[in-house]
């Protein structure tokens, strides 16, 4: 399938090359023409002054951060990749809830604003996770798709989507945001605003190795598996926490801000040698395309979000493999 998706979007950037209408690419039709413009925002902040790692975020700085809500409470953080669909953590829905239950908070650093507060709240049309979903077992991601679209704003974009199978490197600097804890058990304090700090990717390998120091596991039998990867530091320190679970990895790749993982597990909260577990997003990019393609089947034609998502896809195909990674960050 992967190749499949490879050979469309190859074939759509040479019919671009051959001077085809940009609008032809995706049959878009005049009222959604503007849908090709998604490549142009995602990962792209307008707001790019950055501050002390571990400390609060400011306004527009991750402006893809989400809040996901169950009964009006933050329980996770996601991030918006369209106008209307949000990436985030397999186990952080429950099935046996109404979509009714669901809200996601955009466009506020506070997971509680005040009221008069740079805000959007949306319900939820629908949340797919993955079929291959199994607690610590792998496939912890999560589409879900808003009842209605956002606008893109200064406080509002999306982020954009790795390359299928494409790695960062051991070291890279990424930034993790999130609402959660500020330790193992201490919740963030009012005002409860985003918080960031820059973490170092390890491999999948040095981490696996960590995790299986003293844990009576042998190491043939891996923990962190292939679909994951992992950041922080060997002395641990800073690292996500519980409430940040959902949230996003991202990295600053030749100024544009691509995510890389999905925050998922841990042992404790920045402990030595135990490390963020992530989902690894460029494992997934082609089941989050095919997924979101398929919920717009009935469609004549690509809807805005889809089309938007496949042209930034397209750009990523085709842009430098190689590209150094500059400064990222996290919360």
């Amino acid at each position: 399938m992967e190749l499949a998706i490879t050979a469309i979007l190859l074939s759509l950037h040479l019919r671009a090359l051959q001077g085809s209408p940009t609008a032809l690419l995706f049959n878009l039709t005049p009222t959604n023409v503007t849908a090709i413009k998604l490549d142009s925002v995602c990962g792209r902040p307008r707001e790019i002054s950055r501050i002390v790692s571990g400390q609060d975020a400011r306004p527009g700085q991750w402006p893809w951060q989400v809040s996901l809500r169950e009964h009006g409470h933050h329980v996770c953080g996601g991030s918006l990749i369209t106008k209307d669909w949000v990436l985030t953590a397999a186990h952080c829905l429950n099935r046996n809830l109404p979509l009714s239950n669901y809200l996601v908070l955009l466009g506020s650093i506070s997971s509680y604003p005040q009221p008069g507060e740079a805000q959007e709240l949306h319900a939820v049309a629908q949340f797919i996770t993955h079929p291959s979903y199994k607690e610590m077992q792998g496939g912890d991601i999560a589409l879900v798709q808003l009842a209605s679209p956002v606008t893109f704003s200064d406080l509002i974009l999306p982020v954009c989507l790795p390359k299928p199978g494409d790695p960062l490197g051991h070291g890279t600097m990424c930034w993790v945001t999130g609402w959660g804890n500020i330790g193992t058990t201490l919740p963030l304090p009012p005002p409860f605003t985003l918080k960031e700090v820059a973490l170092p990717l390890i491999d999948t390998q040095t981490c696996d190795t960590y995790y299986h120091e003293n844990s009576g596991i042998p190491s043939q039998e891996p923990i962190v598996l292939e679909d994951m990867l992992c950041a922080g530091f060997e002395s641990g320190q800073k690292d996500a926490c519980g409430g940040d679970s959902g949230g996003p990895l991202v990295c600053d790749i030749d100024g544009v801000w691509i995510q890389a993982g999905i925050v998922s597990w841990g042992y404790g909260c920045g402990l030595p040698k135990k490390p963020g577990v992530y989902t690894n997003v460029s494992v997934y990019t082609t089941w989050i395309l095919n997924t979101i393609q398929s919920s717009a089947a009935d469609d004549s034609s690509i809807s805005p979000s889809l089309a938007g998502i496949f042209f930034s896809a397209l750009l990523l195909f085709l842009g430098p493999l190689g590209a150094p990674p500059l400064s990222l960050g996290l919360a």
